[in-house]
């Protein structure tokens, strides 16, 4: 028997028996379809075996007759046993208990004709995997996949065009069949004790008694909530107010965050602007002495000081002659004058004067300082 691999379990197995080989065959080329058949017909004269057996033991059984065991293998009696059954006809007085033992030599001429059956099916079909417990068809195919040299993704492919049982049962035979890039699978019963067939009613019934169960229980919380209505109302609007006041204390707290990380990164900045050394006089942000060095004019003020370095993931600031309108960059001046060049910070100008590198030293003295570079052509 053929499984269903993705679709509601409930849809599935109500389809079962009419999806059983429709589904399996859809995609398949003739000769998978024709494995797919003999596997099918191979399933159903198996389990036609297994209950013709059951049937010759329960009359055995009716007959008083405990000592006559068939072949564990075939099912079937062996010729002493059924020489020994038809002098028991001959000698038994009791015509019910005549017809009974008939009816097993009956039965075993039937197992005898199915067991040649189910061979002359079997031998046309490849050897198929023995489902232990916890094996999963979908494992099994892949595997079988695996083994053909299918690449994973188009074994996932192939397997997701077949239906695929979503449980096993120790003992089940997995037929698997590959032709022309094609896959096809048969589920058969084999020497399990289940069908595949009873093993998804069982699953379905066992998924009802769940959902009854379930009702049942939902039945009774409904009941269990109309009595708490009233208490339901307030409740609600405690959560309502407790949600209002959550979504306060989380916009005051962002709110402090974005304040603490703003402080935390002003802190750990320098704050400077670049500029042509006469304008930013002119401006009045600096002042050049005669006779000493560049210092804070009176117009040095935060606001002035819009650019800003995060001294915690860099140290170096490059300044561009094109950004400032110059030719060429000649000096830079770094105010206040206490930075000292090769102690505090390091000056490079390019060879063709279109760029200064300046790269902080001593990192930790400008931290959350402001600090002029007058540049000069």
């Amino acid at each position: 028997m053929i499984a269903f691999r993705r679709p509601t379990l409930a849809l599935a197995l109500m389809a079962a028996s009419i999806l059983m080989v429709s589904t399996a065959c859809k995609r398949e080329d003739p000769q998978i379809r024709e494995l797919t058949q003999k596997a099918a017909e191979a399933d159903k004269a198996s389990q036609q075996l297994n209950q013709a057996s059951t049937e010759q033991q329960k009359k055995l059984a009716q007959a008083g007759v405990n000592d006559i065991k068939p072949n564990a293998e075939t099912l079937q009696l062996t010729d002493e046993q059924k020489k020994a059954l038809e002098e028991r006809i001959k000698n038994e007085k009791n015509s019910s208990y005549q017809a009974l033992l008939q009816e097993v030599l009956d039965k075993d001429k039937e197992i005898k004709d199915l067991n040649s059956k189910v061979a002359k099916l079997k031998a046309d079909l490849p050897k198929p995997d023995l489902a232990k417990p916890n094996d999963s068809h979908y494992g099994m195919a892949m595997r079988f996949l695996k083994k053909k040299g299918v690449p994973e993704a188009e074994a996932k492919k192939l397997v997701s065009r077949v239906a695929i049982l979503e449980k096993l049962a120790p003992g089940f035979e997995v037929y698997h069949f590959y032709a022309n890039g094609t896959y096809g699978t048969w589920v058969a019963q084999g020497r399990a004790k289940i069908t595949p067939n009873d093993l998804m009613r069982q699953e379905r019934e066992k998924i009802e008694g769940e959902r009854d169960e379930a009702v049942a229980q939902n039945e009774k919380l409904q009941e269990e909530v109309t009595d708490l209505e009233s208490q339901k109302q307030k409740i609600t609007e405690e959560i309502a107010g407790l949600q209002t006041e959550r979504a306060n204390l989380i916009e005051e707290r962002t709110k402090l965050q974005a304040d603490n990380t703003a402080q935390l990164a002003k802190l750990n900045s320098l704050h400077y602007v670049v500029g042509v050394r006469d304008t930013l006089k002119a401006e009045g942000i600096i002042e050049i002495p005669v006779f000493a060095k560049d210092r804070a004019g009176k117009n040095w003020r935060d606001e002035v000081f819009t650019q800003s370095l995060d001294l915690r993931t860099a140290k170096t600031i490059t300044i561009k002659a094109s950004d400032l309108n110059l030719k060429k960059i000649g000096k830079v001046n770094v105010v206040p004058g206490s930075y000292l060049k090769d102690e505090h910070y390091k000056l490079a100008i390019s060879a063709d004067k279109q760029t200064a590198t300046i790269e902080l030293i001593t990192v930790s003295r400008f931290k959350n300082d402001k600090v002029v570079f007058a540049v000069t052509d």
